[in-house]
């Protein structure tokens, strides 16, 4: 089978394969003998049909579409290897030719995009929007909230004030006529938290117990046959205020409550954790950034079949996600009003952006040189193995040389070609100051002299 290459685009090619008479024609007798034994023919046992026979049942067409698709299952691997291509979706049959020798059968292939060079990223300056710094305030902020945990309400004669609960009677009408919902006896609500109706914290602050509140206000939820904003009476009887008191924040709660002995320690613990997500959240920014800047500037031309197949792919993981929630689809869409269109516009956003940045760390880490040493391996299937019986080493050499590999050993790569563009580019706020990310180091020094050099 004899074939030649033209280039389409970029990353697209078109193959043309010359399958001669001989092998046609044995192909022919092959799909018939296939095809007779799913039909029936009069005057034939199932499987027995001559091909004319088949040929007339289920037509010349058909029989020879499967004749040169059997030719192609078989003959194509040694073209790629011919070629050197690398389709990333199934090629695609575009033109079958009659000529002297045989038939011309034209394959339309999409490669992944790749980069020759990436973009420039040493030495760029990324602005970042920068958090507060951690303080004081932040730190006793995040105690309380834990302390409010262990929270009591004790009952206060006095007007009542943000962060009280208030013991309530409630009451609603609508023209006259009495609802059944919104309504609660002794109900206790936490003022400053949303209620059915809307401004209820409003009109209820600086009263005291005793207190007889009635106002009009819109429902802030459908209840019943009244949508979501139609206007209400509402009458409030305010029975009791009540404080909520947080414990003592000193050693002896702090050993009883958590994992430390001390309030220092506690205090020292904290303000490590939220300068550590503090930190997190500005890598994470960072990494959104570099990404976004270099894939605009990369300007690749996407194949549309590498698009549609990544973006068919992200919808049926979606799929089996809600599935596996009991949901379906058209009750998500439903819920969000959205139609299918938009959302496949969204996948195929999505998935335009992965196939962009998969491309330019692919190039990061081939420009640098990385290899991925066995250690790495090893690391990557240890989770597996922790689920089974079997070591790292011995899924290693199972997984030796198959596709798995290939795609453990490519993830490896890309998150170490996303450290390197991270150590690359300098990290600035909005007056141009320097931002210290303190990025841990390098695995070991073998890597440092890597990205030295």
């Amino acid at each position: 089978m004899s074939f030649t290459v033209a280039e389409v685009s970029a990353f697209e090619r078109r193959v043309t394969l010359l399958i001669d008479s001989n092998r046609l024609e044995a192909a022919h007798s092959r799909a018939a003998r296939r095809l007779a034994r799913d039909i029936h023919v009069n005057g034939f046992r199932r499987g027995k049909a001559p091909r004319r026979m088949v040929e007339r049942v289920v037509g010349k067409e058909r029989v020879r579409n499967e004749a040169i698709e059997d030719l192609l299952t078989d003959r194509l691997p040694e073209v790629w290897e011919g070629t050197g291509l690398t389709p990333a979706v199934s090629p695609v049959v575009d033109g079958i030719r009659e000529v002297a020798k045989g038939v011309e059968v034209d394959l339309f292939v999409s490669l992944w995009p790749t980069l020759t060079t990436p973009p420039v990223y040493e030495g760029r300056t990324v602005e970042l929007e920068v958090p507060e710094e951690i303080g004081e305030e932040a730190v006793e902020r995040y105690l309380d909230r834990h302390r409010e945990q262990f929270a009591e309400l004790e009952t206060v004669e006095r007007p009542c004030r943000a962060g009280d609960y208030v013991a309530i009677d409630l009451r609603s009408s609508y023209d006259g006529h009495p609802l059944e919902a919104p309504s609660a006896t002794g109900f206790l609500y936490e003022l400053g938290v949303e209620a059915p109706v809307e401004d209820l914290t409003d009109h209820l602050l600086g009263c005291e117990a005793g207190a007889v509140v009635e106002f009009e206000a819109p429902l802030r939820i459908a209840v019943g046959d009244l949508t979501e904003g139609t206007v209400i009476g509402v009458t409030v009887i305010l029975e009791e205020v009540r404080e909520k008191l947080l414990p003592d924040l000193d050693d002896e709660w702090v050993s009883d409550f958590t994992d430390f002995d001390s309030l220092i320690e506690l205090r020292e613990q904290v303000f490590k954790d939220l300068e550590g997500e503090r930190l997190n959240s500005l890598r994470s920014q960072l990494r959104g950034a570099v990404l976004t800047e270099l894939a605009e500037e990369m300007a690749l031309d996407i194949p549309a079949a590498v698009v549609d197949a990544s973006s068919m792919r992200m919808f049926e993981e979606f799929r089996g996600r809600l599935d596996e929630q009991g949901s379906t689809v058209d009750e998500y869409l439903e819920a969000t009003g959205q139609d299918i269109e938009a959302f496949f516009g969204q996948l195929r956003d999505r998935a335009t952006a992965q196939i962009q940045v998969g491309a330019l760390l692919d190039s990061v880490a081939e420009h640098t040189g990385m290899e991925v040493r066995e250690e790495e391996l090893l690391d990557a299937y240890q989770a597996v193995a922790a689920r089974t019986e079997r070591s790292a080493e011995t899924i290693a050499e199972e997984m030796a040389g198959s596709a798995l590999e290939s795609s453990v050993r490519g993830d490896i790569l890309r998150t170490r070609a996303l450290d390197t563009l991270m150590r690359g580019v300098v990290a600035t706020d909005g007056e141009g100051a320097v931002i210290d990310l303190r990025l841990d180091p390098p695995d070991d020094p073998e890597s440092v002299e890597d990205e030295i050099e």
